[in-house]
């Protein structure tokens, strides 16, 4: 099975029909259809059936499609690495992370990073750990910054000297925004968005008993949108603190959870060794935190 192969397949798929992926390929039509017979013939089994609409894949399509992406995104990194000048310190380094102010901690590496190397750039990938440990096992990301970190024995795992807070945003006009703190008890009764990740986790075992008579209206992945829910009315929002204004001139109120909920963020890798540029973010990113470590020992 050869990379050129599984790029043809892919185009396909993309472009929605043999035709247009023989075009955007520039490549002959009959051309494209004997490397994909040819690789049916290879797998034993039919990829795609031709309909009105385009193509349609079939069971093993689909699955072919998935893996076929993941080699093809890995062979595209290996080349740019490989590609690199000996000497030079440039490339891409590419981090997973969830919403968290922790992000503030990777920022100013990356900054250090860039001051010190300016050929070197970052991707930043977005989403809620559950869905972006799947492609950081499959060798997407160099690092994956997880929110309630926990022990890898097959992966490298450093703690970040930043706790997110659990409260509850809400609109200022609800009576939950009155009080100084809420409780499990507090919020029986209310319409309420949670986070899909914290609600299996941290925020279930506080809500404890009650977790099962909370009136959930929404649940999300990432805090930025639920905020809109939250101006609009659907409800209030279980998320971290410090992710939005909250301030007076602000329709949102903030109000912490007791007993207080705190979550840990880490940051993994594998035990692999790095590319020479995530090494040096990891080298920048360590000498942030060791200055935050001592910045807080010392208040």
């Amino acid at each position: 099975m050869e990379l050129r192969t599984l790029r043809y397949f892919i185009a396909v798929v993309q472009e929605g029909s043999i035709t247009a992926a023989a075009k955007s390929l520039h490549v002959t039509q009959p051309t494209l259809s004997r490397q994909l017979a040819a690789l049916e013939d290879e797998l034993g089994h039919a990829l795609y059936q031709r309909s009105r609409g385009g193509i349609e894949l079939t069971e093993q399509g689909v699955i072919l499609r998935r893996y076929a992406e993941s080699i093809l995104a890995l062979a595209d990194r290996v080349e740019e690495e490989i590609a690199l000048p000996t000497r030079s310190l440039s490339g891409k380094v590419h981090i997973a992370v969830g919403e968290t102010r922790a992000v503030e901690l990777l920022a100013e590496a990356m900054r250090r990073t860039q001051a010190a190397y300016p050929d070197i750039q970052f991707e930043i990938y977005s989403g809620n750990s559950s869905d972006l440990m799947d492609n950081f096992v499959r060798g997407f990301y160099d690092f994956f910054q997880e929110c309630e970190i926990r022990s890898h024995v097959d992966m490298n795992v450093m703690v970040l000297p930043h706790k997110d807070v659990w409260g509850v945003l809400t609109r200022r006009d609800n009576p939950l925004a009155q009080l100084p703190c809420v409780t499990p008890s507090d919020l029986v009764g209310q319409p309420l968005i949670s986070s899909r990740q914290g609600a299996k986790t941290a925020l279930g075992q506080w809500l404890g008993e009650l977790a099962g008579q909370m009136d959930v209206r929404a649940v999300y992945n990432l805090p930025h949108n639920a905020k809109f829910l939250v101006r609009e009315g659907v409800g209030s929002a279980l998320t971290y603190q410090g992710l939005f204004e909250t301030n007076e001139l602000t329709d949102f109120a903030f109000v912490p959870l007791s007993p207080t909920l705190a979550s840990t963020q880490g940051l993994i890798w594998r035990k692999t060794l790095p590319t020479r540029q995530a090494q040096a973010f990891l080298d920048a990113l360590r000498e942030v935190c060791a200055e935050a470590e001592a910045w807080t020992s010392a208040e």
